[in-house]
C-alpha cells in the first residue's frame, strides 16, 4: 500500500509552522513503512499538530497515548490503512535521556524546501539508540537507507558510533540483530552523560531521604 500523497502534504502542512524534524524522511514518499514516523516537536505544539492532523477527511479513527516523552498517535484511514506517528518532546527512554534534543535541533537540515530532517549522524544515532533501548534490532527500512550510502560514509557512521559508545559493530547488518552486549555498552555510556548523572543524583537523594530514620 502507498501513502496517499495528499495526506503527506497535509501532514507537512500541519508541521510547517512548528520547530520540528522528521527522522524517517527517507520513507515519506515510498511505501508505508512498518515502522512509525518519529518526529521531534516542541511540546507546546503537540496538541495543535495532533488536532490539525485529525482534520484530514480520509481518517477513520485516531487516538493518542502518552509514553514518557513521546506521544504515540495512531491513525486508521477509512480504507483500512494504519500508520503511527511518534511525537517526541525530548529524546529519552524511561528516565534516561539518550540524545540532546537542542543539539539535534541546531543541526537539522531542510530537504528541498519540503521538510526538516536530522543530519546523517543524528539519524543514525537516534535509530540505533531508539530501537536497541527497546530491545530491538535496526529495522530493514533503516538498513536499506544507510546501505545506499558510499562505503566511506557507512564506515564513518560506524566509527562515530563505536567511538562514542565503546561498541564493536563491524557492519550495518550486525545492527539488524539485537545484541544485549551492545545495548549494555550503550546504557553504560548514557549513564555518564551530565543530564542522566543529575537525575541519578536526585533519585539517590530522594531514596536516602525516605530511608532516613525518624528523629
Amino acid at each position: 500500500m502507498i501513502f496517499k500523497q495528499k495526506f503527506i502534504t497535509h501532514l507537512l502542512g500541519c508541521l510547517k509552522d512548528s520547530e520540528y524534524l522528521l527522522f524517517e524522511h527517507f520513507a515519506i514518499h515510498k511505501s508505508i513503512p512498518e515502522i512509525p514516523f518519529n518526529i521531534l516537536l516542541r511540546k507546546k505544539n503537540h496538541q495543535q499538530v495532533v488536532d490539525s492532523i485529525k482534520i484530514f477527511t480520509d481518517i477513520g479513527t485516531a487516538s493518542t497515548s502518552q509514553k514518557g516523552a513521546c506521544t504515540e498517535f495512531q491513525i486508521v484511514f477509512k480504507e483500512g490503512t494504519k500508520i503511527q506517528l511518534n511525537l517526541w518532546e525530548n529524546l529519552s527512554h524511561g528516565n534516561m535521556t539518550f540524545m540532546n534534543s537542542e543539539k539535534v535541533f541546531t543541526k537539522r537540515q531542510r530537504s528541498k524546501s519540503e521538510f526538516y530532517m536530522p543530519n546523517i549522524e543524528d539519524l543514525f544515532e537516534f535509530a540505533v539508540l531508539h530501537y536497541y533501548l527497546n530491545h530491538q534490532g535496526l529495522p530493514i527500512q533503516y538498513l536499506n537507507y544507510f546501505e545506499d550510502f558510499h562505503f566511506f560514509v557507512k564506515d564513518g557512521l560506524l566509527e562515530f558510533f563505536n567511538n562514542k559508545y565503546h561498541t564493536n559493530v563491524s557492519n550495518l547488518d550486525e545492527l539488524s540483530n539485537f545484541d544485549l552486549k551492545t545495548k549494555e555498552a550503550i546504557v553504560e555510556e548514557l549513564k555518564k552523560s551530565p543530564n542522566n548523572q543529575f537525575f541519578q543524583k536526585i533519585n539517590t537523594q530522594w531514596k536516602n531521604l525516605w530511608k532516613a530514620p525518624s528523629p
